[in-house]
């Protein structure tokens, strides 16, 4: 399931471990991820332009 908040976008999704948290960036783009219970929910946010 997706769902687009603006320029983010929020997945949610079936997870192999049941507890995990990541969180990674890059110029464009960040990334914050967080299994509970084998559902992941991840969050993608563009970076704003500089």
């Amino acid at each position: 399931m997706k769902l687009q908040l603006g320029q983010n976008q929020l997945v949610l999704e079936l997870s192999t471990s049941p507890f995990a948290w990541f969180h990674g960036e890059t110029e464009r783009m960040s990334l914050t991820s967080l299994s509970l219970l084998f559902v992941q929910f991840s969050l993608f946010a563009r970076q704003p332009a500089v």
